[in-house]
């Protein structure tokens, strides 16, 4: 025990089941002796929980969206955290940032703020620009009221830095290693796992479709779900695309690991995207899986490393090219796969707990 039972609150707007990043965060630092509560919300449709290592806590809020749930959101967790003792107040993004700031300042404890994305800077934010105004605001309060700041990118670290002269840390959305290469996928289908959002280019992914003699699997809800759907129908391809819904972190290793390619596009829609690098990247990669990437910095620094994908715009006949090169280069493609398994060798969350066990146990020692 080397942090002497210290305890850790973790926020997360999310509902917790299906946060394979803090999973793997809550479970290192209880690792090293910390004590470790993570707090989110529980939908109509969460799964439930799986009995962890770590404290696991979800509320029932009134609000799912807008002004009225992240206002419910940081009051709930703002009571839940003057009430509850705790050394430290993990915040995840902004969304959670306000009430640990608060209670932060009124109890006196410790903050760690960890950036996932540049939330003032997403799609469904930027072009808001009112809403835009008020996101960077209490940005800017949770980055300069935390004692240490984190982050998935080093695109986003530096973008931070410039904006507010705080240095980030870095931790990548790996995972922790795993046995999951098969020799045998089915060559039919294309696999996107992760919420159905907009900026996330699966419209025009189905509209591909209907020119490739293949099947999608979605694995993952979203805002835009239900307008899937329709266009899938509207496409004729409602055979040819599978929506998988929420899927256990268990069984999704089992769905990556049955798929020929991974489709990883993103719109250039806001920073938030254009810096990000993101989980399913790594879990392709465990998984031995090709796959489809932006033109963006993060991810063309790391192709350039280990050549594991296809930089591809986005673009519906781009995405039929890049897949119809796949299937007519079966040494290409056998080349991408052999790259993203060397690259899962290196680039998994060993390293990673190492630098978080670093940053946490100096701040709190």
């Amino acid at each position: 025990m080397e942090s002497s039972g210290k305890k850790i609150i973790i926020t997360v707007s999310n509902d917790i089941v299906t946060d394979q990043r803090m999973a793997r965060i809550a479970h290192s630092l209880h690792k090293i002796g910390f004590q470790v509560e993570i707090i989110g919300r529980k939908m109509k449709n969460s799964m439930e929980l799986e009995e962890k290592s770590y404290q696991q806590t979800r509320l029932h809020l009134w609000f799912d969206h807008g002004i009225l749930f992240y206002a419910e959101l940081n009051i709930r967790f703002f009571i839940f955290l003057l009430l509850h003792k705790a050394d430290a107040i993990y915040a995840v993004d902004a969304d959670t940032g306000l009430a640990a700031l608060l209670v932060k300042k009124l109890k006196g404890i410790k903050m760690i703020f960890d950036a996932h994305e540049l939330f003032s800077e997403v799609p469904e934010v930027t072009h808001r620009k009112f809403i835009k105004r008020i996101w960077q605001r209490i940005e800017r309060w949770v980055i300069y009221t935390a004692d240490r700041h984190i982050t998935v990118s080093h695109s986003i670290a530096k973008h931070y830095h410039i904006l507010y002269g705080k240095p980030f840390h870095v931790l990548r959305n790996v995972p922790e290693p795993y046995l999951v290469h098969q020799d045998v996928s089915d060559p039919r289908i294309i696999l996107y796992q992760g919420a159905l959002n907009k900026g996330r280019g699966l419209e025009e992914l189905i509209k591909a479709i209907a020119e490739l003699d293949m099947v999608i699997h979605l694995a993952g809800e979203g805002d835009i779900t239900h307008e899937l759907k329709a266009l899938a129908v509207a496409h004729h391809v409602e055979d040819k695309v599978f929506f998988l819904g929420k899927v256990s972190p268990f069984n999704l290793k089992k769905e990556t690991a049955k798929a020929w390619i991974g489709y990883n596009l993103l719109e250039n829609d806001g920073l938030s995207y254009f810096y990000s690098l993101s989980n399913k990247t790594f879990d392709y990669m465990m998984a031995g899986l090709p796959q489809l990437i932006p033109p963006f910095p993060e991810y063309e620094l790391l192709n350039k490393d280990w050549k594991f994908g296809i930089i591809t715009k986005l673009d519906k006949d781009a995405i039929v090219a890049a897949i119809e090169r796949l299937k007519s280069e079966p040494v290409l493609y056998q080349e991408l796969k052999a790259g993203a398994i060397n690259a899962s060798k290196s680039l998994n969350w060993h390293e990673e707990a190492l630098k978080l066990k670093e940053i946490i146990t100096d701040l709190l020692r």
